[in-house]
């Protein structure tokens, strides 16, 4: 019933109360709503004259809803009477003045955060950040549920039993690897050239003989290398060879760390690999590092791309953290797969040259480590007494519980101890369960803010949160227990201090991959027939490109206005190639100022990560990309379909281009409200493909020689003019983009909202609107940026208030 709301625009009202307030606004409804919407006739089962002004929430959200779709020009419907520019304005003024009067009646009425739990990231980067522990321990736990498009919303983290049983086996895995028994391990290195792994191949071939010898292969195994060997396909895969004692790796043919460098304990690795194109022809020639398991089951984690573009050696070193038995490996990206060795000293293909490889570890800092000194202190594991156990607890338990710990708590986990030590168990074993109820205790895995309203704990806590992920640091708690931390300055320059650091990267990785929805970037794969040039190394450089960009408007403090449309980029040589803007060389990110009369690019509407995430891996929907502007770069949804209207499947039979089947849809009445609103900003962005490519024509395919491989051939060209309401016609992206810039305060309000609601982990409500147009306008007025508005939600009354 909501979306028939909306579509009432000037319908929120009881007449009779308006006439005494304003007869001008009185006038406009019973001339543009009343016929539809009065006594004798109710469209959607609506009533004007039974509306009445804002005495609850719930009122004055309508109102909201309201006031976004007259400024949108969505109201009243196309075909039907339109007030003049005059009655309009005077319209929209007279809800802005009734929303401030209801803000003020209603302040304090909503907007409580609801006690929420760590969700799965924030647990994992706490435990990172107190115990410098790495592991698959959270594997088991359930996804996080989405409120408002945010998996940190406490009116969906549930907790069930079984979420419980998963907390209590992970306390047990970061306890037992955190707290050291044995001696410090031996921090090793080795230095591997060709000449030790072709000794490994030697030696695996040695043993495959003496093997064979015993057991000779089956007559069908020694009549298929014979009719190998008759192709020239014989001999072993040695790594080729080039230079003095350089090996060359392959994409199936990768020199590997593991017989020579086994890793026994969890920790820090050093990883370092020296080489140079070869054979080369000009072109940049890649190589991948991947660390892990390596086995076929799991996916390797990147540690990076390494790119060489002549005969001069360049070195890349990367720190990794391994578990035991991982191990590290380098894989060309580009050049042939594989070959056999009687074909190695013959070929000429590009390739990459290694001329070493270094692997270094554990890297050890400190002895005990981090997690066993936030547990036990410099204590030695195996020698704790029951007399130490007040200290260590009264030690612990601030540390885990992010602020000062009360004496009565502290002794509950003592009792817990004693308790456990009467059941002949020793101590150590005895305060890992403690430690263990700890860390399964509310005050460990909430977001506990006691008294009326946050204290400044709970403040330092919800910043950490919001830009670190984790809990807040020496300074943050310093500050705190100073009583420091409620200075406006002091919180400022905590906002930047946060920000410089590396850990604000998670702020990144899981705002703006939930905001925008690039974390789902790789969960469609395109067609690999119509979208060939598609591979893993483009699928990353999408997702660098976007966080890129938001991280340039953090560190430059830009417009939010650059959301729309920019002049420059985040770019690295893989992406500028697919979007066809030369001068760009080197696989790093850097930013790259555009000619925008040979481009397309800038905005957030130009990437490739938006720009596949609406499609479906074969093709490209209007609604789907529509649907994402406007609720994700304005803030303005369309409404779910009405639920007393069954699904229709349209007749969209003669309808030859997606611009025609679209129009079909708008041609059934049920439909054509959400698709006029829907369409227009879906079709603006017809020109770009599944991938982010540009095209003039939808690619197709065509039955080919091979039957497994269809011939790529032009489509129908493409169409994607449209109209905005009451922005105008576009005829194509260009313009359409320039008038999509008349609503920056319509991009800055969804900023500042989805900052908030990311920030404190609720759903923003009529009650803090008045708050985020003040953060709106302060940053507005000091035409400063993402940065200031981070700074004004932070020093503002909603981030503090209970």
């Amino acid at each position: 019933m909501k979306s028939r709301l909306l579509i009432l625009a000037l319908c929120a009202l009881c007449l009779t109360q308006v006439l005494a307030v304003d007869p001008q606004v009185t006038a406009v409804f019973k001339t543009y709503c009343l016929k539809c919407h009065g006594p004798d006739k109710q469209k959607g089962d609506f009533r004007v004259d039974e509306m009445r002004i804002s005495q609850t929430p719930a009122d004055a959200e309508y109102w909201q809803l309201i006031l976004d779709n007259l400024h949108l020009g969505e109201m009243p419907p196309k075909k039907s009477a339109q007030p003049t520019g005059a009655e309009r304005e005077h319209t929209i003024a007279w809800i802005e003045a009734e929303l401030k009067r209801a803000a003020r009646m209603l302040k304090g009425h909503t907007g409580e955060v609801v006690l929420r739990r760590l969700n799965r990231s924030e647990y994992e980067y706490t435990i990172e950040d107190l115990f410098g522990v790495h592991g698959e321990y959270a594997e088991g736990f359930p996804d996080d549920a989405k409120e408002e498009g945010f998996d940190n919303n406490g009116a969906a983290l549930m907790l069930s039993a079984e979420q419980v049983n998963q907390y209590l086996a992970a306390a047990d895995f970061v306890i037992n690897r955190a707290i050291q028994t044995r001696p410090r391990p031996e921090t090793k290195s080795v230095e591997l050239t060709l000449a030790d792994y072709n000794r490994k191949l030697d030696e695996r071939e040695r043993k495959r003989r003496e093997y064979e010898k015993k057991n000779p292969p089956t007559e069908t195994e020694r009549k298929r290398r014979e009719r190998e060997a008759a192709k020239g396909n014989r001999g072993r895969h040695y790594y080729p060879k080039w230079g003095a004692d350089h090996l060359i790796p392959m994409k199936y043919l990768k020199p590997q760390t593991r017989d020579f460098f086994r890793v026994r304990s969890a920790g820090w690795y050093r990883f370092k690999v020296t080489g140079y194109a070869a054979r080369n022809e000009g072109q940049p020639m890649r190589l991948i590092v991947e660390y892990g398991s390596l086995s076929k089951q799991e996916v390797a984690s990147v540690a990076g791309v390494v790119q060489f573009v002549d005969a001069q050696p360049k070195s890349a070193e990367y720190r990794v953290y391994l578990q035991p038995n991982h191990q590290v490996q380098v894989r060309m990206l580009d050049g042939a797969n594989w070959m056999w060795g009687s074909k190695i000293a013959g070929d000429k293909s590009p390739a990459v040259a290694i001329r070493g490889i270094e692997m270094e570890g554990p890297m050890i800092e400190q002895w005990p480590p981090k997690g066993h000194r936030v547990l036990l202190g410099e204590r030695d594991a195996n020698a704790i007494r029951d007399d130490d156990m007040p200290a260590i607890l009264a030690e612990l338990a601030p540390r885990l519980f992010r602020r000062p710990v009360a004496t009565s708590i502290t002794d509950e986990f003592h009792a817990f101890y004693r308790s456990v030590r009467q059941q002949k168990v020793t101590p150590l074993d005895a305060f890992k369960l403690t430690a263990k109820a700890m860390m399964a205790s509310p005050h460990f895995l909430y977001h506990v803010e006691v008294g009326a309203k946050p204290d400044a704990y709970a403040l330092a806590n919800r910043l950490s949160y919001f830009l670190w992920r984790s809990a807040p640091d020496r300074e943050l708690l310093e500050l705190a227990a100073a009583a420091q931390l409620f200075s406006r300055s002091t919180l400022r320059q905590q906002v930047d201090r946060l920000l410089a650091d590396a850990k604000s990267e998670r702020f990144l990785k899981d705002f703006v991959g939930q905001w925008l929805k690039i974390d789902l970037v790789g969960d469609m794969q395109p067609d690999q027939n119509l979208y060939p040039e598609y591979d893993p190394e483009l699928e990353r450089a999408m997702i660098a490109e976007t966080r890129g960009f938001i991280r340039e408007l953090l560190n430059s403090d830009l417009s939010v206005r650059n959301l729309i449309d920019s002049d420059w980029a985040m770019l690295n040589d893989r992406l500028a190639r697919h979007y066809g803007i030369p001068g760009v060389s080197g696989n790093h990110f850097r930013k790259v100022a555009l000619n925008k009369s040979e481009t397309v690019r800038g905005g957030l509407l130009t990437h490739a990560s938006i720009l596949n995430i609406t499609s479906n891996g074969t093709t490209t929907s209007p609604v789907v990309r529509g649907t994402w502007v406007l609720e994700q770069l304005l803030g303005t949804p369309a409404p779910p379909p009405p639920p007393d209207v069954p699904v229709i499947e349209p007749d969209i039979r003669g309808a030859s281009t997606i611009k025609e089947q679209l129009a079909k849809h708008r041609t059934i009445p049920q439909c054509a409200a959400c698709h006029r609103k829907i369409d227009p900003y879906g079709m603006a962005l017809e020109n770009f493909d599944v991938i982010g490519g540009w095209r003039e024509k939808y690619r197709a395919l065509q039955p080919g020689a091979n039957p497994r491989r269809p011939k790529l051939v032009d489509g129908n060209a493409i169409q994607c003019d449209d109209a905005l309401p009451q922005l105008g016609a576009f005829k194509d992206f260009r313009a359409f983009r320039s008038l999509l810039l008349q609503r920056e305060d319509l991009v800055q309000k969804n900023m500042a909202h989805k900052l908030a609601t990311f920030a404190l982990g609720r759903s923003m409500d009529f009650a803090d609107e008045e708050a985020l147009k003040q953060i709106v306008a302060n940053t507005t007025r000091r035409q400063a940026g993402l940065k200031t508005m981070i700074r004004e939600l932070v020093t503002s009354d909603l981030f503090q208030k209970p």
